[in-house]
């Protein structure tokens, strides 16, 4: 084996043995700042993936880290203004400036983050501490010094060789912390932001050096991907191998001014291309054959995402340019620029991150799945992890409100999924951050009945809608008129009623042993045509409606909706309640051959008993005479309960309910709304039962309405 190759077997050997040692955030703690009231996470594992609603904070996470990271040094000249450039905040004018840091005007921000570094980094920056330092120094008062190698060039002007002797005795003064610091497990990173503008920094000249030195191969850096991220058409104009440069040209848009990033992939990847032909007619072998090699990568990246295309990588051209062809199922080709957006977020923003080559570093992603249909977004986290984070030893940081990137990671090894509630959701001095965890069958089940998992609140009250219709829609319409009362409590529908049943098994279980983590609740139409399931542990109310839909059946709301459809005739309150009347006048047949069916079935299911004794030797002649025994009971009830002369006055019982419930104006009540409302749209020739309905709740949802009896029930289970 050559050399190199020997060098390269214990440079993987090394990585194994390091895994999961890089550069890393262990602990964090945000308290107000922007939208986020606090923040707190503990025992930081290689992937982090934070979910939540839309306006909940999540991206204020990153700012955090990003201004602590510019607060104690910069990969260029005046990094923290960039911070405030970022965000259009004056420095000058005072503290008002400052007020869009706050979440509350009278409080501090804290931004607390205890950091790890790999040994291997220790170890770098032990070796070369000297160097470092005087690096970090020089960078402090020479601009040119941001220039890898620059304060050396400098050295030759007069004034910097004046400056020489203090920055020695800088170096010398500085160099024990450095070396103290390196034998601690945890970096401490802290600032705190008062209500006058001031800022307190606490001291440590360990991370005022790591985060001053943008070497990527030896010292991790903190790299973010914003969320407003284009990739646009490239021309290769010219190639740029010199290295330095091409460092100098991403340190400028590590953490800020993020879009550049995405500039100049081709060029970038040319650039890759020659150097490697370079270093082969220098003699070195297979330099891309790598284990986590580019073109492997890249390979696997197509056969995962778009395994109909395949990327041939840069290739020479006659006229001495370099194409960049994508290949089709049907042979023929394409260039990249020809990709669609979504398939550019994969493809570019990989190759990106690949090509800056940050290692044992911190990368932060908003939203991975910009452009992702859920086809693509399958694999996603998985590749990442793999790919950015453990081939090349990154702390990965990922940002979503994508179901499903969620569903791709969760209870998955490797990945620490959190849900990030809003602002004020919880008690004050309580952490929006929320561990999702399904390893456990309970929330496993939650989870997937609550469907949308970056609104699933671990922990959150369970509401079980297990209405006979669209539980779904149930869901729906209680989420809307009580949106503000159900925050943080976790909606289920029981439209699934096998998955539905699997939860009340579950939660049987977990109150049998004490495990029940929080409280649950099912609720129920009063038709109740199915038998209720009856599990310890679980709440259950019931609508004072047959369907939910009744609390729909409110006449100036229908009025109002059906005026704006602006149609032949205008409505108002009292026309609406008629045609109404009309509609539930039509629904009464319907409804009485269902009542009498139910009446029916249920006298004969309770004549069934099958019951005898189950340590019997003749099974067959019990369950025999079982049979026979329920056989006589059902022609003894079809003589009595079930006769004609029974059934009758059975059916005029029901008939007098009924016409008494239109007297007392109770129908709203006691018939089927959901069927009423059907033949209100067939009376007046509309188009849509579900459009006309979901207007309807639209528009009590902009009014404020909240029907009586669903609040009663609401409000027990928010007291509760």
């Amino acid at each position: 084996m050559t050399a190199e190759g020997i060098i390269q077997k214990k440079r993987q050997a090394f990585l194994r043995l390091t895994n999961g040692l890089e550069m890393k955030i262990n602990n964090l703690l945000v308290t107000n700042f922007r939208g986020i009231q606090r923040v707190e996470a503990e025992g930081l594992g290689d992937t982090i993936i934070i979910a939540g609603q839309n306006g909940s904070g999540k991206s204020c996470i990153f700012d955090a880290i990003r201004l602590l990271k510019s607060t104690y040094g910069g990969y260029q000249q005046n990094e923290w203004q960039n911070f405030f450039g970022e965000f259009q905040i004056q420095l000058h004018g005072g503290a008002k400036n400052l007020q869009g840091l706050f979440n509350d005007a009278t409080k501090t921000v804290v931004i607390k983050v205890d950091f790890e570094l790999r040994d291997s980094e220790k170890l770098y920056i032990s070796t070369n501490a000297k160097t470092l330092v005087e690096e970090t120094i020089w960078q402090s008062i020479l601009p040119e010094a941001f220039q890898y190698g620059g304060w050396h060039k400098a050295l030759f002007a007069a004034q910097f060789r004046e400056k020489q002797p203090e920055v020695d005795k800088k170096v010398a003064d500085l160099l024990p912390s450095v070396q103290t610091a390196l034998s601690k497990k945890d970096i401490s990173g802290k600032i705190e932001i008062k209500i006058d503008g001031q800022v307190a920094i606490q001291d440590s000249v360990l991370l005022n050096l790591i985060f001053s030195t943008y070497r990527p191969r030896d010292i991790g850096v903190i790299d973010f991907h914003g969320a407003q991220r284009h990739y646009g058409r490239e021309s290769v104009q010219g190639i740029n191998l010199n290295l330095d440069q091409a460092k100098q040209t991403y340190s400028q848009s590590t953490l800020y001014n993020y879009n550049a990033k995405y500039n100049n992939v081709k060029s970038e990847m040319a650039g890759s291309f020659i150097r490697e032909l370079l270093a082969e007619q220098a003699g070195l072998k297979n330099v891309s054959d790598g284990e986590y090699s580019l073109n492997k990568t890249l390979k696997e990246l197509f056969d995962s995402f778009f395994p109909d295309k395949t990327f041939l990588g840069p290739r020479p051209t006659k006229d001495g340019s370099l194409a960049f062809p994508v290949m089709t199922q049907n042979g023929t080709e394409h260039d990249l620029d020809e990709l669609s957006s979504g398939e550019k977020e994969i493809l570019y923003g990989y190759l990106r991150i690949r090509s800056s080559a940050p290692k044992d570093s911190i990368i932060l992603l908003d939203e991975p799945e910009l452009h992702l249909n859920p086809r693509l977004i399958r694999g996603l986290p998985e590749f990442y992890r793999k790919y950015l984070g453990e081939a090349l030893q990154n702390q990965l940081w990922l940002v979503t409100h994508s179901d499903a990137l969620i569903r791709e990671a969760v209870g998955k090894p490797g990945f620490n999924v959190f849900h990030m509630l809003p602002c004020g959701a919880e008690v004050t001095g309580t952490s929006q951050l929320r561990p999702l965890n399904v390893t456990a069958d309970l929330d496993l089940a939650i989870a997937d009945l609550v469907g949308d998992l970056a609104a699933y609140r671990p922990g959150g009250k369970g509401l079980i809608f297990e209405g006979g219709g669209d539980s779904d829609f149930d869901k729906t319409i209680t989420g809307s008129l009580f949106a503000e009362e159900l925050r943080g409590i976790n909606l289920i529908s029981g439209t699934n009623k096998a998955r539905v049943q699997a939860l009340h098994e579950i939660l049987a279980r977990a109150y049998a042993n004490g495990d029940l983590p929080t409280k649950f609740y099912a609720v129920t139409d009063s038709d109740a045509d199915d038998p209720s399931v009856q599990t310890p542990g679980v709440n259950r109310f019931s609508w004072d409606v047959y369907h939910l839909e009744n609390y729909l059946l409110e006449d100036s709301i229908i009025a109002d909706v059906l005026n704006s459809l602006r149609l032949q005739k205008e409505y108002d309150a009292k026309t609406v309640g008629d045609r109404l009347v009309l509609a539930a006048q039509n629904v009464v047949p319907s409804m009485l051959v269902q009542k009498m069916k139910a009446y029916a079935n249920s006298k004969l299911v309770d004549c069934i008993k099958l019951g005898f004794d189950p340590a019997t030797l003749t099974i067959g002649n019990d369950l025999s005479e079982a049979s026979n025994r329920s056989a006589d009971k059902m022609r003894q009830v079809v003589l009595s309960d079930l006769s004609k002369e029974r059934l009758n006055e059975v059916e005029q019982t029901f008939r007098s309910d009924i016409q008494q419930s239109f007297a007392t104006g109770s129908w709203r009540k006691k018939l089927p709304g959901r069927e009423i409302l059907k033949q209100f749209v067939q009376l007046e020739n509309l188009q849509g039962y579900e459009l006309v309905r979901n207007l309807i709740v639209s528009r009590m949802t902009e009014k404020g309405v909240k029907p009586a009896g669903m609040k009663v029930i609401i409000d027990q289970i928010v007291a509760d």
